[in-house]
């Protein structure tokens, strides 16, 4: 086996290793890593849910927030569409009529914040990246999900009414349609999907610093698993295959991507035949990509600073549900 990029400064590390290399091909973030957390309404009692519905009908993603954009309705990290979901619940367990109004307004929130062209911004009425088609942590997708549960009045949504779920249902059409005009072609054939996307352009978009205009394993397997659901078409059938043709033909072998006390480093292991990907790729030439805060793109993990390195899943097996 040959580590990669290890310096001398790293021999404990690298002894430590040796200790540590059954650690499945899957990252495993270091323990003191610190991720961003799930929105307050996926721990909110449901009386500070209804109490923290906003004007607009939506939700910010922590209640706490006063200012800024982040004071804004959001759909990023599960804020918005979990409170309908558990007003949904609780008004089906209740009869309760405060419920099921919150459920609606907020549906109807997400009705206004679908842009014209399909696609779902991160936050309301914000400004820069915040205005993008977000696909990042699957926002988009479970909204989109979500609809289409209300259009079809399925589980805790039977109490919709018709009007709503039509206009559900062509919110989910127009997503739809979305997702076949973001996909990303290069040199004339189609791949998957950036994390974001310029909503006026359609093309993938950066958002923060170590996240750039890339092709992204990781969320465009929830848009394929997202289209396989829905009715056959000659587009979304070419979308689905091309994806898979892609996750195929990117997929690594051959290393393993180990956590220590304070890193993670990225290990040659020929045995290991297990297929892993990186969750990001250069664009044009699908090489696997790594940043920094500082915004410079890197071809390697180890040349990156360490706390991006540990503070961000950068290889993972998501693909590996639909592709073997």
């Amino acid at each position: 086996m040959k580590m990669l990029n290890l310096k001398k400064s790293t021999l404990a590390t690298a002894l430590a290793l040796s200790m540590i290399l059954s650690v499945p091909a899957a990252l495993l973030q270091p323990t003191g890593s610190v991720y961003a957390a799930d929105a307050s309404g996926t721990t909110a009692s449901i009386a500070e849910v209804i109490k923290n519905q906003q004007s607009d009908g939506g939700w910010k993603k922590d209640y706490a927030v006063t200012s800024g954009d982040w004071a804004k309705s959001t759909i990023d990290n599960k804020a918005t569409y979990t409170e309908i979901r558990r007003l949904a619940a609780e008004f089906k367990k209740t009869n309760n009529s405060q419920y099921s109004a919150a459920a609606i307004k907020g549906i109807n929130f997400l009705l206004n914040l679908q842009y014209a062209n399909g696609g779902f911004p991160q936050i309301y009425q914000s400004s820069g990246y915040h205005t993008h088609i977000t696909f990042n942590d699957n926002a988009m997708i479970n909204v989109v999900t979500l609809l289409d549960e209300v259009a079809n009045k399925k589980g805790d949504f039977s109490f919709i009414d018709s009007t709503l779920a039509g206009k559900s249902k062509q919110a989910v059409d127009k997503a739809v349609d979305c997702l076949l005009k973001t996909q990303v072609t290069v040199s004339g054939k189609l791949t998957v999907w950036g994390q974001q996307h310029d909503s006026v352009t359609l093309k993938p978009a950066g958002a923060r610093a170590y996240e750039v205009p890339s092709l992204c394993s990781s969320e465009s397997v929830g848009i394929v698993k997202f289209l396989k659901t829905r009715s056959s078409t000659t587009a979304i059938a070419a979308s689905i295959k091309a994806a898979e043709d892609w996750f195929k033909a990117v997929k690594i072998t051959g290393i393993r991507v180990v956590k220590t006390a304070d890193d993670v480093v990225v290990v040659e292991d020929p045995s290991v035949t297990t297929p892993i990907w990186a969750r990001f790729y250069e664009i044009g030439t699908n090489k696997p990509i790594f940043v920094g805060r500082d915004g410079v793109v890197k071809y390697k993990l180890s040349d990156i600073d360490q706390e991006r390195r540990t503070g961000y899943s950068w290889y993972g097996n998501w693909p590996s549900s639909i592709v073997n």
